[in-house]
């Protein structure tokens, strides 16, 4: 038994096998190809089923091991051969539209899961027993995947994110990894590879928060009597890859800039705030998901176009709405236009991922599908790793520049040329040696790159290099474009720009800059002339707007099909359509008949009377008179009610009267009325909404920290998605739809009657003329009901006996529609049979309307597509007529088509080294001739979402590193003008080889006032805390040590602007901002204070710098802080003082660059490391010693625990505690020593006060004889005004 328990044991599958064979298992078919000596190996057409892993995995074989050991000989270069093997056209058809522009799913097939289609050649060059099939990958199958996912790589990918995190390797499946040593095989295997992973980084997301709503959604499985309320408080889940918005539905078709949106309105739990302005919640460019059946089956992606700074109201106060683009609908279940009965609205759970921004993606992915495998810029650089840099060809042709910039000195003929293709004279330019070999560096090869350690002046060599390149080329070499990370290192540099060149074109709708508010390309098409061509296309877009418009009012407003309907499609046959025709002849007599007796009956001149309205809502003909749609309001036609105003008000105008539908006479027992709130709910109903209002999404939502960011941030990323239209959405043109939707009366109809008399003639009749009819197809249960109490009813009959189940059969079977179809007499069917009919009608009907109103939004967005064109040109001319041109790197792969018109040759990279290789490739255009990089690449490194990506695939690695990496030419900026050199030396061990060397100047810094060391790391073993159920970090004794110390040296007279706190983690910041608000004095601001995480300080510097670590715990982790980009920004901020928060034992433990950092610390001479942090006091030279919060309570008021001794202005010592704030402000408390001329007396007040009038206490004897007590001054006062007699005595 325990050999053969062992056995079993040793039997085990391998766990990416599937074993659950459900279906038939795979098939294949393998052909070997002996004059090439490869395999094709393709699958057996079989029944689709859902898995979920790919069962066709060759990663299973035996030669497993040789396959790995060839991917890593080969730097990635030859992928798993489930990658990239997609060929479209030999899966099955995809049920999952996609209904992107750029893409015609129409015309391949597309399949989610990796192709079992794989080329392998046989290699005999493997060491080993026996040659292996090496995989042979088609690198250009890239180019017709599409952007936005497919539905089953979000809700059935091949392996499961948790499952990959069990990975000892850490890589992921069928995604290739970046060649950051050696070239590429090819052009396509360059774009092949990164296109990929920028897939893969924006598809793993939205997999792992459909996956984490699935694992909530069985955790929940209690309910109460309402079926979906949970009974009991289940334990609290914060999820933190979703955020999830319920009750979605659709509200309203919005006419947009680019395309036609949909308005959609979604809840939000009552117990969630949210702070809109800055969320991270909704930017417009996210990707959302919608899902009516919980993400089974059922999904729709869609981006935000429209939130704004907060989403608009909704019909309740828990209700939000925003514009969303559908990017990819089910064509099996699609989203359509409503439920135009309003009786069966369709509701969605949206889902959003916490991680990735989808804007940043698209267009990357656009550019890069659409690059020439031919025509790729700089290709021996990016592919082939090519060492030999060459000449710009323009810079060739030119070869003499002058270094001199100055406008004066050329005037005078002064001149600095240089030949850039040989030795430059030792010109005084400004520049340290370095500086001068970067700017020749920059000049001089086709592809420059400049790494600038922290404070050596790379933007300013940028600059200058652009200035001399400016002053020395003219327009023949087209505009420079200048490219910058973010907005704001963007403006930072333009500005420079600006001071020697003003003809600049700010590209983006998102600059705080007022130097450049005149640049912006937004207001420079104001001043050029209406783009020709363009009116026509708004026209033609206006009237596909109103065709809509129409077609949705036919939709909502005429619920019954007509007879020329049923004729056309031949649904009935003619004896069925003579007896409908029938009817309505008969309805319509009988109409004619009650008017004319109506009319006899009331013919009085003498009398205004007016006839009563019919109890039944008239007909409202869509396509008639002009409509009121959203805030779009359009004048429709008045002549009739002018003509009643004007005339006699007994005259009413004559209506038309519109032909009476058969089928509407036929239905009429099912026809209702909804009013303008919709469809009316019974009392449950509202019951168990207010108890879904309070309770539903308790388990999942709960807004933390993590996601807010700066409000400058979100209001950045809404602005570059929207730069094209600054307004947004919200004022664009809407019809609603659903339950929103608002019947459109004919004005000319009902107007003039209502306008005179108002709703008190009705006579108290049913007024429906503002409701709108729909056909309730549930009147079948009534139908039911009326019948069983109507027909052959008995008192004395028990109802049960009367309907037995033998009847309820025979009632089911005399509803059957397929019977009744054979009856020409379709008068005599019953209601139910009339209802499953017209349902068919109905459907049918809709569906030919609802393919015609998406015929027509494909025209609107192809006609908004060639608007964008056109503009596209004009703004191509604006470029080029300046001389700079610059642009975000998002903006860059957005507006790929306008670079490609601007022509630019000459192109500068900024912080090259913290942008995705993507970025920057999809930036180059074909008539690029120079590329300029700036940038470092030991300080931050590119952000991903997707953390496995970065570290095992190397999507972080940016361009700038690799290249470097691979020994191609750059420069090294050495001499620093940033830190004291005390500062400087932290950073020593990571810029070792060249080491960096300070400028004269930073030796001259101030040290900081209040403190005994510039630069200290106050060490402690406090342990950190994790927020709930993230990844952040807090650590509650570092925020109250930094707000203490950030209160202390404010009190030292620095001002808030002077002091930034910097942290690695997000939670922290959050933490340390609450400590601050703590901290506030009416005359000390702490809450001014920036405090920033280190990823968002690069490129900033400040005076003093406060750097809280976090990381200090048992286990040994420490994070981010072994990243040694992020230590060396972190530690490269300050230029006079630096103070680090941390663990440092922890520290030294875990990172060698720690261990080194603290070594040299504790080697040295200066005392600045410890758990004790010095305060020192100037006034007395004593210092305190700080080691937790709690201690500053000591130097309270700035200074030290001793009186502060200083003898004031009046003579008197200063009454306070030792402070650092000058003794203007200080209010002497002891009494004043002054006298007073005109008495003699000493002043009786407070030296604080104002010395005024003596008020000593005096008694004097006048010369009437009598005695007067008071105030000095008011005794002389009273003397001097009586002629020394009392006030009595002065009067007689």
């Amino acid at each position: 038994m325990s050999g053969s328990r062992r056995r079993t044991n040793q039997q085990v599958p391998p766990q990416d096998f599937d074993w659950e064979l459900t279906s038939e298992p795979n098939v294949v078919n393998a052909t070997l190809n002996l004059t090439t000596e490869q395999v094709l190996v393709s699958s057996v057409e079989k029944p689709k089923a859902r898995t979920r892993g790919n069962k066709f995995d060759f990663r299973q074989k035996a030669s497993q091991d040789h396959l790995w050991t060839l991917n890593n000989e080969a730097s990635w270069n030859s992928v798993e051969p489930t990658w990239g093997t997609e060929a479209y056209g030999q899966s099955s058809t995809s049920k999952y539209s996609y209904r992107d522009n750029d893409i015609n799913i129409d015309n391949y097939n597309v399949t989610s899961e990796p192709l079992i289609t794989t080329s392998f050649k046989l290699n005999t060059d493997i060491a080993g027993d026996e040659p292996i099939f090496a995989p042979v990958t088609d690198f250009t199958l890239f180019r017709h995947k599409p952007v936005i996912p497919l539905a089953d790589d979000v809700l059935y990918p091949s392996t499961y994110y948790n499952e990959l995190e069990e990975r000892q390797d850490g890589f992921l499946p069928n995604v290739p990894v970046n060649c950051v040593n050696g070239p590429y095989q090819s052009v396509d295997h360059y774009l092949a590879t990164h296109f990929e992973l920028m897939r893969q980084d924006s598809l793993i997301p939205l997999q792992k928060a459909v996956q984490g709503y699935r694992s909530t959604l069985s955790l929940d499985k209690h309910t109460d009597l309402f079926g979906d309320l949970p009974t009991s408080d289940p334990p609290v889940h914060h999820p933190q890859n979703y955020r999830i918005y319920e009750r979605v539905q659709l509200n309203a078709l919005v006419y947009g800039s680019r395309q036609i949106l949909y308005r959609i309105s979604f809840r939000l739990p009552y117990t969630v705030r949210i702070s809109w302005p800055t969320s991270k919640r909704l930017i417009e460019g996210s990707i959302v998901l919608l899902s009516k059946d919980n993400f089974e089956k059922d999904l729709k992606i869609a981006t935000v176009v429209q939130r704004g700074e907060e989403p608009m109201k909704g019909s309740s106060r828990f209700e939000y709405m925003i514009d969303i683009c559908l990017e990819r609908d089910n064509d099996e279940d699609p989203l359509g236009f409503g439920d135009p009965t309003s009786t069966d609205q369709d509701t969605y759970v949206m889902l959003e991922a916490t991680e990735g921004y989808f804007e940043a993606y698209r267009h990357i992915l656009n550019v890069m599908k659409e690059i020439p495998v031919d025509d790729l810029p700089f290709k021996p650089y990016l592919v082939d790793v090519d060492k030999d840099v060459r000449i710009p060809y323009y810079a060739s042709i030119k070869r003499y520049y002058d270094l001199d910039t100055s406008t004066k000195n050329k005037r005078l003929g002064k001149l600095k040329p240089v030949d850039i293709m040989g030795t430059w004279p030792p010109y005084d330019i400004g520049m340290d040696k370095t500086q001068v070999d970067a700017l020749q560096t920059i000049l001089s090869n086709d592809l420059a790159i400049i790494q600038g350690p922290p404070g050596t002046g790379k933007t300013f060599v940028g600059t200058y290099a652009m200035k001399v390149l400016l002053s020395n080329l003219d327009n023949v070499a087209g505009p420079i474009v200048c490219i910058c990370q973010t907005n704001h290192a963007l403006d930072q540099f333009l500005e420079h720009i600006f001071n020697f060149e003003d003809r600049i074109v700010r590209v983006g709708g998102r600059s705080k800059s007022e130097l450049l508010k005149d640049n912006l390309i937004y207001e420079l098409r104001k001043t050029e002339l209406n783009t020709r061509g363009a009116g026509r296309l708004y026209r033609k877009r206006d009237e596909i707007g109103k065709r809509i418009d129409t077609l949705i009012m036919e939709l909502y407003e005429e619920p019954c099909v007509t007879l020329e309907f049923l004729t056309r499609h031949k649904l009935l046959r003619p004896r069925q359509l003579d007896s409908l025709k029938r009817m309505g002849e008969r309805e319509d007599k009988r109409n004619k008949s009650s008017s004319k007796k109506n009319t006899l009956d009331n013919d009085d001149d003498d009398a205004w009377v007016v006839t009563p309205q019919p109890a039944t809502a008239p007909l409202s003909n869509s396509r008639n008179g002009e409509k009121k749609f959203g805030k779009g309001k359009r004048q429709g036609n008045t002549t009739n009610s002018l003509d009643w105003m004007q005339g006699n008000p007994n005259h009413f105008p004559q209506e038309e009267e519109k032909p009476i539908n058969p089928v509407e006479i036929w239905l009429r027992d099912a026809i209702e009325y909804i009013n303008e709130q919709g469809v009316m709910f019974s009392y449950a109903d509202e019951l168990k909404d207010a108890l879904l209002e309070q309770q539903k999404g308790l388990v999942f939502e709960n807004d933390d920290e993590q996601d807010y960011i700066d409000e400058d941030e979100v209001q950045e990323l809404a602005a570059n998605y929207r730069d094209e239209d600054l307004r947004g959405n919200k004022n664009n043109r809407f019809i609603n739809i659903g339950r929103a939707y608002k019947k459109e009366s004919n004005d000319n109809v009902t107007s003039v009657k209502d306008l005179f008399f108002g709703n008190a003639m009705a006579g108290g009749m049913n007024n429906k003329t503002n409701d709108r009819k729909v056909i309730n197809y549930k009147k079948t249960e009534s139908a039911k009901l009326e019948r069983e109490f109507t027909t052959d009813f008995s008192f004395f009959d028990d109802k049960e006996e009367r309907m037995n189940d033998d009847d309820i059969d025979m009632t089911e079977k005399h509803q059957v529609l397929e019977r009744w179809m054979k009856d020409d007499d379709v008068t005599l069917w019953p209601l139910t049979v009339r209802l499953k009919a017209h349902k068919k009608w109905a459907n049918l009907r809709n569906q030919s309307m609802e393919k015609e109103i998406i015929a027509l939004v494909r025209q609107y967005n192809q006609v908004s597509a060639e608007i964008r064109r056109i503009n596209v040109l004009n703004d191509a001319q604006i470029c080029r007529a300046n001389r700079v041109v610059g642009m975000t790197s998002t903006a860059a792969a957005k507006y790929h088509d306008l670079l490609e018109e601007i022509k630019p040759s000459i192109m500068v990279v900024e912080e090259a080294a913290e942008m995705l290789e993507s970025h920057i490739v999809t930036a180059l255009v074909s008539s690029l001739q120079h590329l300029i990089l700036i940038g470092d690449h030991q300080q931050l490194r590119p952000s991903t979402a997707v953390h496995a990506l970065s570290e095992q695939h190397h999507l972080n690695v940016s361009l700038f590193e690799r290249l470097v990496n691979n020994e191609l030419p750059y420069t090294r900026l050495s001499h620093q003008r940033r830190m004291r050199p005390e500062i400087r030396t932290l950073i020593d061990p990571i810029y070792s080889n060249p080491p960096l060397h300070d400028h004269v100047d930073v030796s001259k810094y101030p040290s900081v006032r209040g403190m005994q060391r510039n630069v200290y790391f106050l060490a402690h073993e406090e342990l950190e805390e994790s927020m709930v159920d993230t990844a952040s970090k807090t650590n509650l004794h570092e925020a109250s040590m930094a707000a203490k110390l950030s209160w202390y040296l404010l009190m030292q007279g620095y001002n808030p602007q002077d002091i930034t706190i910097i942290t690695m983690y997000a939670g922290q910041r959050s933490i340390i901002k609450k400590q601050l608000q703590a901290e506030r004095r009416v005359d000390c601001d702490t809450s001014a204070i920036h405090v920033s995480s280190v990823d968002g300080y690069q490129g900033e510097e400040n005076k003093i710098i406060i750097l809280s670590l976090v990381r200090s715990n048992m286990q040994g982790q420490i994070g981010f802080l072994k990243v040694a980009n992020r230590v060396c920004v972190g530690l490269s901020r300050a230029k006079h003082g630096m103070y680090i928060l941390g663990n440092a034992k922890l520290l030294c433990e875990k990172s060698d660059l720690w261990n080194e950092i603290v070594s040299k610390m504790e080697d040295g001479n200066d005392d600045v490391i410890g758990t004790q942090l010095g305060l020192k006091c100037d006034i007395h030279n004593v210092v305190t010693r700080v080691r937790w919060p709690v201690d500053f309570t000591e130097v309270k008021e700035g200074g030290c625990s001793r009186p502060c001794g200083t003898v004031l202005d009046c003579g008197h010592q200063c009454p306070l505690r030792c402070h650092a704030y000058e003794h203007d402000e200080v209010r002497c408390t002891e009494k004043c020593r002054k006298l007073f001329t005109e008495c003699g007396h000493q002043c009786t007040r407070l030296c604080s006060q104002d010395c005024g009038s003596c008020i000593t206490p005096i008694h004097r004897k006048l010369q009437c004889g009598h005695t007067i007590q008071g105030d000095c001054y008011k005794i002389r006062r009273e003397i001097k005004a009586n002629g020394g007699k009392c006030s009595d005595c002065s009067r007689l």
